[in-house]
């Protein structure tokens, strides 16, 4: 089956291995292509729309929001330090915002993040996906949109200073719209902060076909490394300010249930083991943090953007 890169368009693609869904268990397999030129893994065939909507029909039963401030909103330094243990990829510890600024959180789930910014004098909107979650989002005050169409943002041109993408860009089918939408719905010298699995991670080598943090087919139909950002990047005039990758420990303790626990393919709705008690996430969390000391491509790939 011929294919290019979706990215680059490359055609020095090739086959690289077929992945089942442990985390939500749905059946089948999803084979995904690598780019030998900016080392992107996608699926191909690419996923319908139809498709990736029946995918997501099932994907959360939480429509609960969280209507207190997110833990470590009150405690800055001391979230930040347990951030700087726990690996957790938090927007509130890297994205400055000012009284005005005008933000984003696209995608935002049950919103976890809204009211620590807005709290800061941010006027921040979210964008979500299922309704249910709009709904309940809107009935504790926050101001979130539906996504109505996969490949539109539902705000104005120019909107926008900062728009950032927690877990998401990977789940996009079309990101070469998605970077035309984002840059215009951001004011001139608007930034973007994408947060996402690393395709160059050391962890996927170490775990192969159970590296599920980036293996989640078929809601991540692309896994991304800096290269291949910056070629999407560039193709709609954004400039990368700045990259880093850290893993949580979170995304290590999944990947080492997905190893041990071969048969359950339900990893997301498993009962908590041995390696979610204090007495061991504590130690393994230490270890992680004094091997990536050494290590430069981690799981979690963080990303800045800014439109140029």
């Amino acid at each position: 089956m011929a294919a290019t890169c979706p990215i680059c368009e490359s055609g020095a693609v090739s086959y690289c291995c077929s992945s089942r869904d442990r985390r939500k268990g749905l059946a089948g397999e999803w084979p995904f292509w690598e780019c030998a030129s900016c080392g992107l893994l996608f699926q191909h065939p690419m996923p319908t729309v139809p498709q990736l909507l029946s995918y997501y029909a099932g994907y959360s039963t939480d429509d609960e929001v969280r209507l207190a401030l997110a833990a470590g909103s009150r405690g800055e330094r001391l979230r930040r330090w347990y951030h700087r243990l726990s690996g957790d990829v938090d927007p509130r510890d890297f994205i400055p915002v000012s009284a005005g600024t005008r933000v984003l959180d696209f995608g935002c789930g049950a919103a976890p993040y809204l009211r620590y910014f807005r709290a800061r004098g941010a006027h921040i909107s979210g964008a979500e996906i299922a309704p249910a979650v709009v709904t309940a989002c809107r009935g504790a005050g926050l101001d979130v949109v539906l996504i109505e169409d996969l490949d539109r943002i539902p705000f104005a041109d120019g909107e926008f200073d900062v728009v950032y993408l927690m877990q998401v860009i990977e789940h996009i089918a079309r990101p070469h719209q998605f970077l035309a939408e984002l840059r215009r719905v951001l004011k001139p010298a608007g930034e973007v902060y994408l947060a996402m699995p690393n395709a160059r991670s050391v962890w996927r080598r170490v775990f192969g076909a159970d590296w599920v943090a980036g293996w989640f087919a078929p809601f991540h139909v692309f896994v991304y490394g800096v290269p291949a950002i910056r070629a999407l990047a560039q193709a709609h005039r954004f400039q990368v300010v700045r990259s880093w990758s850290i893993t949580p420990d979170s995304w290590l303790r999944l990947n080492l249930k997905a190893a041990l626990y071969r048969g359950n393919n339900r990893l997301d709705a498993a009962p908590r083991t041995w390696l979610d008690l204090p007495l061991v996430r504590l130690p393994l969390a230490l270890l992680l943090r004094l091997a990536e000391a050494l290590i430069r491509e981690r799981d979690c790939l963080v990303v800045h953007l800014k439109k140029c």
